[in-house]
C-alpha cells in the first residue's frame, strides 16, 4: 500500500481527530489570511496617500564654529559682511537647484521674529491678562508694575512675522492648512512684502496694498525701539481649520495673528536689534547662506536622482551638510495606517507561531497512541523516511482543505479584525485635519497635518501573498512533525 493511500485511509477513518486539525489549522490559516489582507489593504492606502502629499529632500548644514566657514569683511556701507571661507549653498544656487529634473520648488527655514504691530488681533494669553489685570482694579493688581503692564499690552499687538523666499512653498501651505484667497504669495526677490489673514486684514479694515509698520521691542520691559519695518499687503490667506487655543496661548502664536514676510524682515530685524544693543552690524549679504534648504520633488521615486545631481554640484561642498527625506506629512495623514500594516504582520507572525506550538503539542500527543503503529511499520521494512512522510502528508492534505476554506472566510474576517485592531491603531485621530505644535525654546509654531477621519480598506488577497501563506503554513507544519516524530519513528514493537 502507497503513502498516498495510507495517508488518506488515515484522514477518513480517525474524522475527529482530522476535524481537530483541521480546525486548527484553519483558525490559524484564516487569522494568517486576514493580517496579510489588512496590511496590504493598509499598504495601498499608504501609498496612495504618499502620492498626494509633498514629498522631498531636506539638507541641514552641520553645527560648526562659525570661524571655521566664514570671514567678515567691510561692505561700502561701513557694514560687515559674513562671507564664506568655503563653498556652501546660498541663494545664489537656487536658480540652479530648480533647474533639476524632478524639482517643484523648495522651502528654506529662515525663521520668525516677533514685532509690535499695534493691530488689533486675535486676543491670546497677553490679552486675557490684561482684562484679568482690569477686572481685579488698582488696589488689587500688587505685584503689577507699570513695566509688567506697558510689556502686557506690547506683545497683546505683537505678531510673529514667518520669513520666507516662496511662500507658496511653505508648510503651513503645502499641507492644506492655511489657502491663499487673494493676492499672491511671498515670492523670491520680494523686499519689504507680507502676506496677512483674512481675519486681521477685517479686524484692521486693512486690504491689498495697505502698509503695516513693525518694531521690535525688548522683551522684558515691552520698549520699542528703532525705526519701523514698513511691509505692504500683497496677499490674504484663510485658516481651514480651528486652532486649539489654551489661555496661555500668545498672540504671535496664533495664526490669524501670523505674518508672512519676505527676507528683508531677517536683515531689518538684525540691524535693528544690534544698533539698540550696540552690537555690530552685519550687511544684508550675511544673510543669504542657507543652513537649511527642502527641495520638493515630483515623486519620491526622483529622490535619488535628484539627489545625485546634487552631489554632482562643485559648487557646494555637502560634506557640510546632512540629507534625508521630507516626509512628516506623509507620517502624520498615514501614521495609522503604518501602524496598522505593522500590527497586522505581527499579527501574522504569531499565529505562525502559533500555530506551530499547537500543532506540535497535539502531534507530540497523538503520536503516543501512534506507537504500535509506527513500530509495525518499522518491523515490515517500511523505512522512516516514509513513515515521516505519510504523516506530513496527512497533515498537509488537512492544510490544503482548511486553506480553501479560511480563504473563503478571509475577506469577511478581515473587516472584523480590521475592526477590533483599528480601535487601538485609530484612538489619536481628532476632529480636526490639523494640530498646532508650539517650540517652547523659540516660540514658533508648527503646522502638523494629522488623520481626522479613518479611512476605508479595501481587503484583497493577490495570489502570490495567499501562496506564500500557504507555504509557511506548510513549513510550520514540516516542523511539527520533525519535532513531534523524530523519536516515536524507528522503534520496534515490544508486543506483537
Amino acid at each position: 500500500m502507497g503513502i498516498i493511500k495510507r495517508a488518506c485511509l488515515y484522514i477518513t477513518r480517525k474524522k475527529v481527530r482530522t476535524l481537530i486539525m483541521f480546525a486548527i489549522i484553519m483558525s490559524m490559516s484564516l487569522f494568517m489570511l486576514a493580517a496579510i489582507s489588512i496590511r496590504s489593504g493598509a499598504s495601498e492606502a499608504a501609498d496612495d496617500i504618499r502620492k498626494t502629499i509633498s514629498t522631498g529632500l531636506v539638507m541641514t548644514m552641520a553645527e560648526i564654529p562659525g570661524d571655521q566657514v566664514f570671514k567678515l569683511v567691510p561692505d561700502d556701507k561701513g557694514e560687515m559682511v559674513r562671507t564664506l571661507k568655503v563653498p556652501l549653498l546660498t541663494r545664489s544656487h537656487l536658480e540652479e537647484l530648480l533647474d533639476i529634473d524632478g524639482v517643484e520648488g523648495y522651502y528654506t527655514n529662515q525663521g520668525f521674529e516677533t514685532a509690535y504691530t499695534g493691530l488689533e488681533l486675535h486676543p491670546g494669553g497677553y490679552t486675557s491678562t490684561l482684562e484679568e489685570a482690569e477686572k481685579q482694579g488698582p488696589e488689587n493688581q500688587a505685584g503689577w508694575t507699570e513695566e509688567d503692564i506697558a510689556s502686557n499690552e506690547t506683545y497683546a499687538h505683537a505678531n510673529g512675522f514667518y520669513i520666507v523666499n516662496e511662500g507658496k512653498w511653505h508648510p503651513f501651505f503645502t499641507n492644506g492648512a492655511l489657502e491663499l484667497t487673494a493676492g499672491r504669495h511671498i515670492e523670491e526677490g520680494d523686499s519689504a512684502k507680507a502676506v496677512i489673514s483674512e481675519e486681521m486684514a477685517e479686524r484692521n479694515g486693512l486690504q491689498i496694498g495697505d502698509e503695516i509698520e513693525a518694531y521690535n521691542f525688548d522683551f522684558i520691559s515691552g520698549e520699542r525701539y528703532g525705526s519701523a519695518f514698513k511691509t505692504e499687503v500683497v496677499g490674504l490667506f484663510k485658516i481651514n481649520f480651528q486652532q486649539d487655543l489654551s489661555n496661555w496661548t500668545s498672540e504671535d502664536q496664533i495664526l490669524d495673528n501670523v505674518v508672512f514676510t519676505d527676507t528683508y524682515m531677517r536683515y531689518w530685524a538684525q540691524s535693528e536689534y544690534n544698533t539698540y544693543y550696540g552690537r555690530q552690524v552685519l550687511g544684508r549679504e550675511s544673510y543669504d547662506i542657507l543652513d537649511n534648504l527642502t527641495l520638493y520633488v515630483e515623486e519620491p521615486r526622483m529622490l535619488g536622482q535628484v539627489k545625485e545631481k546634487l552631489m554632482d554640484m562643485a559648487s557646494v561642498d555637502w560634506s557640510y551638510y546632512s540629507f534625508k527625506e521630507y516626509d512628516r506629512d506623509y507620517k502624520a495623514a498615514a501614521g495609522p495606517l503604518n501602524k496598522l500594516a505593522r500590527l497586522s504582520t505581527i499579527l501574522a507572525a504569531v499565529m505562525a507561531v502559533g500555530l506551530g506550538v499547537i500543532l506540535s503539542l497535539v502531534l507530540a500527543i497523538w503520536m503516543r497512541s501512534r506507537q504500535r503503529e509506527i513500530a509495525v511499520f518499522s518491523s515490515l521494512g517500511i523505512t522512516r523516511r516514509k513513515i515521516l512522510a505519510q504523516i506530513v502528508l496527512e497533515c498537509c492534505i488537512i492544510a490544503a482543505i482548511a486553506f480553501v476554506a479560511a480563504g473563503i472566510l478571509a475577506r469577511p474576517m478581515a473587516a472584523l479584525a480590521d475592526d477590533v485592531v483599528s480601535g487601538s491603531v485609530n484612538e489619536d485621530i481628532g476632529n480636526m485635519p490639523y494640530e498646532v505644535e508650539i517650540n517652547e525654546g523659540s516660540g514658533s509654531i508648527a503646522v502638523n497635518k494629522v488623520p481626522s477621519e479613518r479611512m476605508a480598506l479595501e481587503y484583497h488577497l493577490t495570489p502570490e501573498a495567499a501562496g506564500g501563506v500557504f507555504l509557511v503554513i506548510l513549513a510550520v507544519i514540516l516542523i511539527s512533525v520533525i519535532a513531534s516524530c523524530r523519536r516515536m519513528i524507528g522503534r520496534r514493537p515490544k508486543i506483537l
